[in-house]
């Protein structure tokens, strides 16, 4: 707002009865350059009207007023001690008398330590922006509904697996309608050469144990899910496995005659069973049906460790135990009485690489034969399993890498902020 809008100087005024009039001064005083901002000022006298009364201010002790354009502070940090009247209040009636321009200035300084002060702040807490997200997204976390369920379900998942391993908890006691020994012994842990996360089969004893199995198992149990072409690179060549597949006719058809004939067998015929059925089976084992081999180590409790106790476990019933005719004792059977008798004993076989045919030499390499037609891809899927490990490994360590080399100096910069100058004074 300019003088002449201020205080009306210069512009003419309508005085009593209608006659323009020269310009009037308010209370605060006449524009710059006419006086009026100094207590030795003097008074200022009315010089229009016709007769009428002055207007409101005239007539009266000119009291200086400060200039329109000077700026007030309101102090209201500190609490100011109560004083009757303005001239007594020393700190406004300086600050009172002090020029917009000096102010601004005095604003300008301040406001550039305030700045200072504000983003140093700022930068400290962008510099420790990752720490607070990484502890705020932990606490989130930690605090959330799908950790307490996934905690829960891993919970109960682990219960589970354990009873289903060992068949009880240990922290709770367990009633049986029967006697535990209606459930066999549980069977040792033994040092397998597979057992291990980096560790393959034996092949060696895989293929004794296809001796074993082809002399003295497979009279009685099938191997149906194994063919010939599986022994190929794993026990035996290709020669030596499509030499023994030729020793066995297989039943094939219809020729162009019609009917089916026998021929020699191929690598992609599977091993032949003992009986043509199952009620043949059970015919020649006294009504008993011998479970077929292709998956025994998965499907017992106890794996590989319960087959070789089962075959090395025959021993005589103890004194109170009775086992009907055609039975067999083994404590490692559940019962006890099985009816599949002992079936090795040392010196039964004659390996081709001249190691010892003991019992448990015998029991071990069908064993290990048997584990591996459980599972036939466990080599590879290890060998796999290994790569996956090198591959990921160098994957994550590479993106931890570039992580801390892309983000890294986002995290840790420091910003300053430098307000726009103010152009409009």
């Amino acid at each position: 707002m300019s003088a002449n809008d201020y205080y009306n100087a210069g512009k003419p005024q309508e005085g009593y009865g209608g006659q323009p009039q020269g310009g009037y001064y308010p209370p605060q005083g006449p524009p710059p350059g006419q006086g009026g901002y100094y207590p030795q000022q003097p008074q200022q006298s009315y010089q229009g009207g016709y007769g009428g009364p002055p207007p409101q201010g005239y007539g009266q002790p000119y009291q200086p007023q400060p200039p329109p354009q000077t700026v007030y502070i309101q102090v209201t940090r500190y609490t100011l001690p109560q004083f009757s009247s303005f001239s007594q209040k020393p700190a406004l009636k300086m600050l009172s008398r002090l020029s917009a321009g000096a102010f601004k200035k005095a604003a300008s300084v301040g406001a550039t330590r305030s700045s200072t002060l504000l983003y140093g702040t700022r930068s400290a807490s962008v510099r420790f922006a990752s720490t607070n997200a990484s502890s705020s997204t932990v606490e989130s976390f930690m605090s959330s509904r799908a950790t307490l369920a996934s905690a829960t379900l891993v919970s109960v998942g682990t219960i589970a697996w354990y009873t289903h391993l060992y068949g009880n908890l240990p922290f709770l006691p367990e009633a049986h309608a029967s006697h535990l020994s209606d459930e066999g012994l549980h069977a040792p842990s033994y040092p397998w050469s597979h057992k291990g996360l980096l560790d393959t089969f034996d092949h060696a004893s895989i293929r004794r144990g296809y001796q074993v199995y082809r002399e003295v198992c497979a009279a009685c149990h099938s191997l149906d899910r194994i063919a010939w072409r599986n022994l190929v690179g794993v026990s035996h060549t290709a020669s030596e496995a499509r030499a023994m597949a030729e020793e066995v006719e297989y039943t094939d058809g219809p020729n162009a005659e019609g009917e089916m004939f026998q021929r020699p067998g191929k690598l992609s015929d599977y091993l032949p069973g003992p009986y043509p059925n199952e009620e043949a089976a059970r015919a020649g084992n006294g009504g008993a049906l011998p479970p077929d081999l292709s998956l025994i180590v998965k499907a017992r409790h106890g794996g590989a460790d319960y087959i070789f106790a089962l075959l090395t476990g025959y021993i005589d019933p103890p004194a109170g135990v009775e086992i009907r005719e055609g039975m067999n004792y083994n404590p490692f059977f559940p019962g006890g009485a099985i009816s599949m008798a002992r079936v090795l004993f040392d010196g039964l076989v004659e390996y081709d690489d001249g190691t010892p045919a003991t019992t448990s030499q015998m029991a071990k390499d069908v064993v290990t034969f048997l584990s591996w037609a459980a599972e036939p891809e466990h080599d590879e899927r290890k060998k796999t399993g290994i790569k996956a490990v090198i591959i990921f490994s160098t994957l994550f360590a590479l993106s931890v890498y570039v992580k801390r080399f892309k983000w890294g100096p986002i995290k840790n910069r420091k910003i300053f902020y430098n307000p726009p100058a103010d152009k409009a004074h």
